[in-house]
């Protein structure tokens, strides 16, 4: 299994803008294999490096774990991990309950390269908040934003790559965000 191509990152980006219009025609811009499968998780992992590498914690943020920002970033790469196995195992059951499980590989793929996507854009205003060229008010503009954005990508995945209604989307859409939540004070708890 290779990495993905640009010829593959390009047409995926393509995808998610024909996935945020609702055209169907977003399924023709990736690859639906099982190759395809796997190397939609390539992306997203090579971009929580890059996001954990970039990512500059607060002072607040690193005292919880005495100062060791290598901890803070392994504990914040632990959340992000488990809330993405939960989220998708939650999504294989939740699939197959209501007879959709065939399309669970498609969700994945658009799922993880909407991810990637999102991520990627995330990356140059996270720089620049970090380095000190944006003040940190961008950051949690972008955030928010980013949330309601993301909110509704995960609803248009559920709705073309799970075929799921639009209740059923809705519902998955805010499980991704319950899940993740869930995943981070479950973390916290524990450490």
């Amino acid at each position: 299994m290779a990495l993905p191509s640009s010829a593959e990152i390009r047409s995926a980006v393509k995808g998610l803008g024909l996935l945020l219009r609702g055209d169907e025609r977003a399924l023709l811009c990736h690859d639906l294999s099982l190759d395809g499968f796997w190397r939609s998780f390539w992306l997203p992992l090579a971009l929580l490096v890059v996001y954990a590498v970039v990512m500059r914690p607060t002072a607040d943020e690193l005292a919880a774990f005495d100062g060791e920002h290598t901890v803070y970033t392994l504990v914040q790469a632990l959340k992000f991990l488990l809330g993405w196995a939960a989220y998708f195992a939650l999504i294989a059951g939740i699939s197959r309950i209501f007879g959709l499980g065939e399309r669970f590989g498609i969700f994945i793929i658009l799922y993880n390269w909407a991810q990637a996507i999102t991520t990627a854009a995330t990356l140059p205003i996270l720089a620049g908040v970090s380095w000190g060229l944006l003040p940190p008010s961008v950051l949690a503009g972008w955030s928010t934003a980013l949330l309601l954005a993301w909110l509704y990508i995960v609803v248009r995945v559920a709705r073309h790559g799970l075929g799921a209604t639009w209740s059923l989307a809705l519902a998955i859409s805010a499980l991704d965000l319950l899940t993740s939540l869930a995943m981070h004070r479950l973390v916290d708890l524990l450490l």
